[in-house]
């Protein structure tokens, strides 16, 4: 074994022997870096002074103590470390450290520095910066002897060991070399990092400097200054120290430093001149890319020379302040309606692979030029985002998609208030082009203009098609027989359900297009007539529109409620059985009751709270979801389709007389009947969107079917742990499983990892907007910027939202987020996160509707004007500062929610 070791040997390579400082200067050697003479005590040079002393077995028995971590554990520590310092060394090493010492230019006047060099493989991503011993200005062999003693010991301090603890590295192989260098008596010295420790950045370079030895930076007794340098432009900003001491050779002891006071007139200058920062961040800039990490260099200047101390690598930088990259904005104001709360992969990359095919496929209808789509292939494929389990909507690529049609500003405007985004985003903004390139767009955006007009004016033909096409397709399905069909067929019929019902999903978005535009207009409308609530206005004027399937499965019930109503019997078996149990009651003792639930599970099946969500179990799976809704609706006595409907068309003929008298006062006839034309038109579209809305809801019950059949015959056969496991898994996954492109075919593993961290994802809070960037996954705290973050405190105990259906209510509070709640309303008002079609049974029992998120033309808001019961969405705070029981009086005119003393007891 060589235990000393100088840096030309081949043992300097061997990292174990000589350890990360040893290895680092040996390799800035062997580059041609300028580095002052040394040799390494190799690790092994401590294990033979142990044998040479008889020691090995004490120092066994010791460490084993150590480890153990007694009370006492500094007091042991202490006696370790005296017994170290007191090893004897033989004739024979004193003689090899002494020759080494002439190699590395030994003279009467020759400083050395003994410092340590950590050996032990566990420790080689540690730092131990600060923990070890350093012995400066040493000058004897009996110096250097004592001094490697001491930097031994050091490994042993309570400091050291403790660090070790935290860094969960094993006492049991520790092992320490040591370095032997000739002392620079400098005149400036420091660190520099080449990726800027504070800010994070690695386009930042930290250059730290101060008077004298840099012991006195490392040790924080020297003040030091401060060099940021821009990598790419050499920009230097500086934070210039008082340096009043600093650490230089002891002259009065012959060895080791002391303070010294820095004469004043440069105490508060900088230490480097800019062309020594310049030369030292260039160095640091090699070097690190000859590393290929960024690295913590020590160095020092004598005589306007630099000499380099040490090189490691960074072992921690703190995420960037301001990280580079893309600049997104999330928002899920309106896709909460359809993907609430955690959503699984499953249903995300189903709805993500959806999003692009039926947005590709509407631009083509559109007659989008191919080379346009293709360009807009990474927006397309990036509508939606999920982040802790929550889908959101990738806002740039949506306003990227408006920039291909005229009048941006006023589509992004109508989108906004379509999609009900509270915070407008500011940094999308128009193209701007030149006058050529104007002119070069022009006839691209004229032609998609032309079109959006003819399919606008073809609408009712469109929609008729895509409600015919739909019903031919789904007709094919035999549902309950799902079962007889082995995996590769269900994939194999997902893949065609996919090309021939999402594949032709245009009209659809054409009409949302219509929805939004015409929604615009009509408000427009309203603000130019003057109105002081013209979004409460446009609501009434939106209620009682006759067909809208969304209220269908609604009212279904409530005339099976009335049958129930009037038959004691029926009432009776309401009263003594829960509904999970009814279902097999009903069936046995009330056969016409249950002939009526099975088509409506046959109809509306399809339609549950998380309708869209591939995980949510549909009436298909569990009916008792009925019996909670038909419990609610026989409580209510004056609940009846006829006074539902007769208040419909109430409001909606107030609201015309009202709001046409004014427009025609206000504006001229001619104003009046562009108003009515718009009107027509905007409810017209919003009643075909709900109905298509039912098509969607069906059309994900088939795919939810097939994959929950996947799921089953999964687990069947070992190959995941349970069937709803299938969830945590992608549609791409599935299909790379059943082709042949699968990296990983063990499936156990992918689900059970997923499993858990979608479970943790339930306590997570996310904000419904925030804005994120480079990389999304990290490096991004997901907080909310903006004023309305949804947790809005009450003012003077109110809260405020958007009035959707007028009325006044006085009421006791329930609060429901899921099927899996107290469903019971009997006439209190619900309080709720956001809804989607599958909680509008739950309406009518209610006295009021409160919705935390939403716009004007969520579900919530719709269906709350068909039903005629008072409501108001968008009401920051909601849930956070109601409770379950608690009276509050809602006005869905002003929007006002004011919380009450009394309580539910």
């Amino acid at each position: 074994m060589k235990f000393v070791i100088s840096s030309h040997d081949s043992e300097a390579n061997q990292l174990s022997n000589v350890g990360g400082k040893g290895f680092n200067l040996a390799w800035l050697v062997k580059n041609g870096y300028r580095v002052p003479g040394f040799m390494i005590l190799g690790s092994d040079l401590f294990e033979h002074l142990l044998k040479e002393n008889d020691a090995l077995q004490w120092y066994s028995k010791n460490l084993s103590e150590i480890e153990a971590e007694p009370e006492n554990l500094e007091e042991i520590l202490n006696g370790f470390q005296d017994r170290i310092m007191n090893l004897a060394w033989t004739e024979e090493l004193t003689n090899k450290l002494n020759n080494e010492l002439q190699e590395i230019g030994v003279d009467e006047t020759s400083f050395f520095a003994v410092r340590s060099s950590v050996s032990d493989e566990d420790a080689k991503e540690a730092s131990f910066a600060g923990q070890m011993d350093s012995f400066l200005f040493q000058k004897t062999i009996e110096d250097i002897k004592r001094s490697y003693l001491g930097v031994m010991a050091s490994m042993f301090s309570y400091h050291a060991i403790k660090y070790r603890v935290n860094q969960n590295l094993p006492l049991k192989n520790i092992k320490g070399a040591a370095i032997v260098q000739k002392m620079i008596d400098s005149q400036i010295a420091g660190v520099m990092f080449t990726a800027h420790p504070t800010t994070g950045c690695r386009n930042s370079i930290l250059v730290s400097s101060t008077y004298g030895q840099g012991e006195g930076l490392v040790s924080g007794h020297c003040n030091a200054d401060e060099f940021t340098i821009d990598y790419s432009t050499n920009e230097i900003e500086s934070v210039i120290a008082k340096k009043d001491v600093k650490l230089v050779f002891d002259t009065g002891k012959g060895y080791g430093t002391r303070e010294k006071e820095v004469a004043s007139n440069i105490q508060e200058i900088p230490s480097l001149s800019q062309d020594l920062i310049i030369k030292i961040k260039e160095l640091g800039v090699v070097i690190s890319a000859q590393k290929g990490s960024p690295q913590d260099i020590e160095w020092c200047v004598l005589e306007g020379e630099i000499y380099l101390l040490q090189t490691r690598p960074i072992t921690h930088l703190p995420a960037p302040s301001s990280p580079k990259g893309h600049h997104i904005v999330w928002d899920n104001s309106n896709i909460q309606e359809s993907y609430c709360g955690v959503t699984t992969p499953l249903t995300f990359s189903f709805a993500n692979r959806a999003y692009k095919s039926v947005y590709t496929q509407t631009l083509r209808i559109l007659g989008t030029d191919e080379s346009i789509i293709r360009s807009k292939e990474k927006a397309l494929s990036n509508m939606l985002g999920l982040v802790k389990g929550r889908v959101y909507y990738n806002i740039n690529n949506w306003y990227e998609g408006l920039n291909l049609l005229p009048s941006f500003q006023t589509n992004k405007e109508d989108m906004e208030k379509m999609m009900g985004l509270q915070d407008p985003v500011d940094f999308v903004t128009d193209s701007k082009l030149t006058f050529i390139e104007k002119l070069k767009k022009l006839p691209s955006m004229i032609l998609l203009l032309i079109s959006f007009l003819r399919n606008f004016s073809r609408i009712d033909n469109l929609v008729q098609d895509f409600l015919d096409h739909f019903k031919n397709e789904y007709n094919k399905i035999d549902r309950p027989n799902l079962h007889r069909l082995e995996v590769s067929q269900l994939l194999d019929l997902a893949s065609d359900l996919s090309l021939n019902l999402l594949g032709k999903w245009h009209t659809p978005i054409i009409n949302d297009f219509f929805v939004m535009m015409m929604n615009g207009k009509v408000g427009r409308h309203l603000k130019k007539a003057g109105f002081e609530n013209p979004d409460l206005i446009q609501n009434n004027l939106m209620s009682g529109e006759p067909d809208v399937e969304s209220t269908e499965p609604t009212k279904f019930l409530i005339g099976l409620a009335e049958v129930i109503k009037n038959n004691h019997e029926y009432k009776k078996l309401f009263s003594n059985y829960e509904d999970h149990e009814l279902w097999e009651v009903v069936r046995a003792q009330a056969p016409k009751i249950f002939s009526q639930c099975e088509i409506y599970i046959e109809k509306y099946g399809d339609r549950c709270m998380g309708e869209l969500k591939l995980e949510s179990i549909s009436l298909r799976q569990d009916p008792a979801f009925i019996f909670s809704i038909l419990r609610n609706f026989v409580a209510k006595d004056d609940l009846s389709l006829e006074k539902i409907e007769a208040n419909e068309i109430r409001v909606r003929q107030e609201s015309e007389k009202s709001t046409f008298t004014l427009i025609k006062k206000k504006r001229g006839y001619l104003a009046l009947r562009a108003f009515k034309r718009d009107l027509i038109k905007l409810r017209k579209a919003v009643k075909y969107r709900e109905n298509m809305r039912f098509s969607r809801t069906r059309s994900f019950g088939i795919f939810r079917d097939i994959y929950t059949e996947i799921g089953e015959q999964l687990s069947f056969y070992g190959l995941i742990e349970n069937p709803r496991d299938v969830f945590y898994l992608t549609v791409e996954e599935l299909d790379a499983y059943h082709e042949g492109r699968s990296v990983q075919t063990n499936l156990k593993p992918i689900c059970s990892s997923r499993r858990e961290e979608w479970e943790a994802f339930e306590d997570v809070e996310v904000p419904h907007h925030f804005s994120t960037k480079g990389v999304v996954y990290y490096h991004n705290t997901y907080e909310y910027q903006g004023d309305n973050d949804g947790s809005a405190e009450p003012v003077d105990g109110v809260l405020k939202g958007t009035g959707c259906y007028p009325g006044v209510v006085n009421q006791k509070v329930r609060k429901i987020f899921s099927p899996k709640d107290e469903l019971n309303l009997d006439g209190r008002i619900l309080c709720t996160v956001r809804t989607d079609p599958g909680w509008t049974p739950l309406f009518p029992s209610a006295s009021g509707i409160l919705v935390e998120r939403g716009s004007t033309l969520s579900h919530s808001a719709v269906i709350a004007r068909e039903l005629g019961i008072p409501a108001i969405v968008g009401i920051p705070g909601l849930t956070e500062h109601i409770d379950d029981g608690q009276v509050v009086r809602m006005d869905g005119t002003k929007g006002t929610i004011s919380i009450q003393d009394e309580e539910e007891s």
